[in-house]
């Protein structure tokens, strides 16, 4: 599937960037031909303008190899004489002559007359040349050899070979950098959908062993209530007394089934952003002190001494009953894994314009390799003893994520056979 969609984006890459390219190139392109043209047009504009003040000058006959034009004619005309032909016509249609530098040959000529019907700057291509051609209609006497004769129209012709070659060359510049942008797109559209895709994919088999996970934690407890009420069904004379402990068991698991199926549900509408977090003032001090004072009774059963220190008053903005779900997580693990004749100790004090809370215990501590892993959804430590202590592997996960909604950080500190302490900094607004 991963590689499917890295093949797709790498596509759509080199597409966006081919027609990038290309639209750019093709404007390049156009941009100079419409500015080439546009200056050819208006050097022909500029000569025809003069041939209408000016005389014409002296042309040469179509079978003649030079022109025998005179001083004034060569000093008048020299600019132009070596980008530019001048057609001569009679009211018949026939050429009267040719003058300036432009070698036309005669056998090309009629084809000027076909495509100037009518006064203006068009375009003319053949044999492979391309020429600009300004026709002007107007008698003007003209001294064509040793006679004088009458051009009813006249043509001021430009071989555009230089502006063609112009174009050539950047087209064969815009091509040649399509095909090299393309290659470079293909390579970095690799290497960049590799990089974008780690992220999905990691997310993805995060899914996937979460989805697993699930499966395996909710099938335990089903298996557990299927189980006993087999067994009742075998004794339909049984009193309840006589099945009590299988249906208290069936009630744990029941119990166990309900807390992991909220979990889940939490976990799920925090990924979804369904989960509203309802922010309001509160002394968290008071709410520290609220379940510390739980706790103690529970600490005080497992023969566990529980201290605190609480700075007051600690007023903060927040939501109570996420940040109780928060401590009661965090100090029912410290209580769940401190053995008989611990300690652990609570405390919460202002730090600038952030409140701390540290939760720490002398329990058997957590491996070190196995502190970056502790906010995993469904990771314990060691699955056997949380089996035993009812656990799921998600309470740490909704501590991690009521923290990070309420802008906060949370930190662990381990050494086995030592404890674990818990820091959590909360932004008092």
């Amino acid at each position: 599937m991963f590689q499917k969609t890295r093949i797709r984006l790498v596509t759509l890459n080199v597409i966006v960037v081919f027609l990038l390219l290309n639209g750019l190139g093709s404007a390049v392109y156009f941009t100079m031909k419409y500015r080439l043209y546009s200056q050819v047009d208006r050097e022909l504009t500029k000569v025809a303008q003069r041939l209408m003040v000016d005389p014409l000058p002296r042309l040469q006959r179509n079978n003649e190899d030079q022109f025998p034009y005179n001083r004034m004619d060569r000093k008048k005309f020299n600019e132009m004489d070596r980008r530019y032909a001048l057609i001569a016509w009679d009211s018949l249609g026939t050429v009267i002559g040719t003058a300036f530098g432009e070698r036309l040959e005669p056998e090309d000529l009629p084809r000027f007359r076909s495509v100037a019907k009518q006064d203006g700057i068009e375009t003319l291509s053949f044999n492979g040349e391309t020429f600009r051609v300004d026709t002007v209609t107007m008698p003007k006497k003209v001294i064509v050899g040793d006679r004088l004769q009458i051009a009813m129209q006249y043509q001021v012709v430009y071989n555009l070979a230089p502006e063609q070659n112009m174009l050539s060359s950047l087209l064969y510049v815009v091509a040649i950098g399509d095909a090299v942008s393309v290659v470079i797109a293909i390579v970095a559209g690799l290497f960049l959908a590799r990089r974008a895709l780690i992220p999905i994919q990691v997310s993805w088999e995060k899914q996937q062993q979460f989805i697993a996970d699930a499966s395996h934690e909710l099938r335990t407890p089903l298996t557990a209530i299927l189980v006993n009420l087999e067994r009742l069904f075998r004794y339909p004379d049984h009193t309840i007394e006589q099945e009590s402990e299988k249906i208290m068991i069936g009630m744990q698991e029941t119990r166990r089934l309900s807390k992991l199926v909220a979990d889940l549900l939490t976990l799920a509408r925090s990924d979804s952003n369904e989960l509203q977090i309802m922010k309001q003032k509160l002394r968290l001090d008071e709410l520290v002190q609220k379940c510390t004072q739980v706790f103690a009774q529970m600490a005080i059963v497992k023969e566990i001494n529980l201290e605190t220190e609480i700075e007051q008053p600690l007023e903060i903005v927040g939501d109570e009953e996420r940040l109780h779900q928060l401590l009661v997580i965090l100090l029912d693990n410290a209580l769940k894994y401190t053995n008989e004749g611990g300690k652990i100790f609570v405390s919460c004090k202002r730090e600038g314009q952030r409140v701390t809370v540290m939760i720490k215990d002398t329990g058997i501590g957590i491996p070190k390799d196995d502190i970056p892993y502790l906010f995993d959804r469904f990771f314990r430590v060691d699955k056997m003893r949380s089996r035993q202590t009812e656990g799921t592997g998600l309470g740490l996960s909704i501590a991690k994520w009521i923290v990070d909604a309420h802008h906060g950080k949370i930190q662990v500190s381990s050494e086995e056979g030592v404890g674990t302490s818990f820091y959590l900094s909360l932004p008092i607004k």
